[in-house]
């Protein structure tokens, strides 16, 4: 079976959830037998080939060479691989400020919810993020023409309008999978536009695939999809860590925020817990390690609030810096206050970390040795805290509990009930 992926974020490319919950479901699915063909949002025309879980780890662009004689079948070569600890792009306050080339030259368009305040919705502009969805589709469609594939499998709205083309002019099954709603960004209506694509790419796709319940109610009660037509497939993690350990880095135990700094996962509420923390147990150190549209805001936050001397601030960190963080993190706190699902969760659990996360989440339906508070119960949460900072054994015994827990959580089940579906559609 050949499946074609869409997707705007694949490691080292990765903003958010969306990269590691692609990484980890192609890998397993390149397990399974399935052969995928990857178009991520780059300028040059290429596709990634994934067909065992090595290719996966290092996925080799590809194009091709028309031969002179017709009947010749087209010649594939490599492009570039991407490595895991390759370039990546920073962005703050919407604008690009550092960037580091990938090798060979392979750029890649810009995330949206990062520039998107800054960047007009017209199609006409050069650097909308329309305008890049628009290209993205376009090279999608002229790539996919030299390609032969079973189905399409379109990851969130940016590819939506690509997977719908591609169904009408190949009459294939689109599946559309769901990792985050307009409604969860923007924590409101957002931008209509985003809604009709999204709207558009849930409703005429054979099979929706939301990452939750939290977010499949979402998409029934403002997209109007049909309960039967959605399939909740839970995200699992990846660690690269074979062997997860603790490292005291500081003197002060640790309470983590990660993730990007945008009010949807509520890093002022984060702020708030730090503050009143602080005000009872001044022996604790903050991190907050991410770096998103906030983060100026943040710093100038801590600052007044006259706890900038014990909040730690990262910026963007690769995936080994990420688990570093976890590494010395006692506490993992996720205020979120809209979560599809919340992978963060998962890795905190295998790094050891005690884990607070908000109700308002699609992995508090899954796990269970997590506290789970309403992300607007700050007192609440700083209770728990203090108990934990006060009461270390507590820590450690729900530590082991967390580290036994997220064993059960593997990629290759997700896969397994993903292949399913594809079976299904394919069958029908």
């Amino acid at each position: 079976m050949k499946v074609l992926m869409l997707t705007w974020e694949y490691p080292p490319f990765i903003v958010g959830g969306l990269g590691m919950a692609c990484y980890g479901l192609f890998k397993a699915l390149s397990e399974l037998g399935i052969t995928l063909y990857m178009i991520l949002p780059t300028k040059e025309k290429v596709f990634f080939e994934i067909d065992s879980p090595f290719a996966a780890d290092y996925p080799a662009a590809k194009t091709w060479e028309k031969k002179q004689m017709a009947p010749l079948p087209l010649k594939f070569y490599h492009f570039h691989y991407l490595e895991p600890e390759g370039g990546y792009l920073i962005f703050k306050e919407g604008l690009i400020k550092e960037k580091k080339e990938y090798k060979e030259g392979l750029q890649f368009f810009p995330t949206p919810r990062e520039v998107l305040k800054r960047i007009e919705f017209n199609l006409s502009q050069e650097n909308s993020i329309l305008s890049k969805v628009r290209l993205y589709t376009e090279n999608v469609l002229e790539i996919a023409e030299n390609l032969d594939f079973d189905l399409v499998h379109a990851h969130d709205w940016l590819t939506y309008p690509a997977g719908l083309f591609l169904k009408n002019t190949k009459k294939i099954p689109l599946i559309s999978h769901i990792h985050a709603t307009e409604f969860d960004r923007a924590l409101g209506y957002g931008h209509p536009l985003i809604h009709e694509i999204e709207y558009l790419g849930l409703n005429y796709s054979e099979k929706v695939i939301a990452v939750s319940n939290y977010t499949a109610d979402i998409i029934k009660e403002h997209y109007y999809i049909p309960k039967e037509k959605i399939e909740v497939v839970h995200n699992a993690f990846t660690a690269f860590t074979e062997k997860p350990f603790k490292v005291k880095k500081f003197k002060e135990p640790v309470v983590l925020f990660l993730g990007r700094l945008t009010p949807q996962k509520g890093p002022k509420i984060f702020l708030e817990i730090a503050k009143k923390v602080l005000e009872k147990e001044s022996k604790v150190r903050f991190l907050i390690a991410g770096t998103g549209e906030m983060e100026r805001e943040l710093m100038l936050e801590a600052a007044s609030l006259g706890i900038g001397t014990h909040i730690l601030f990262t910026g963007f960190l690769t995936r080994k810096e990420v688990e570093a963080a976890l590494s010395m993190s006692e506490i993992v706190v996720m205020p979120s206050v809209s979560e599809p699902f919340g992978i963060v969760a998962l890795e905190a659990m295998y790094f050891g970390c005690a884990l607070i996360i908000s109700k308002q989440s699609g992995v508090a339906e899954v796990i269970e040795n997590a506290y789970k508070v309403d992300f607007w119960d700050v007192d609440k949460m700083v209770e728990i805290i203090i108990e934990l900072l006060q009461n270390p054994d507590k820590i450690e015994k729900l530590k082991l509990r967390a580290r036994e827990e997220v064993k059960k959580f593997s990629w290759r089940d997700r896969a397994e009930k993903v292949l399913q579906i594809y079976r299904e559609l394919l069958i029908n």
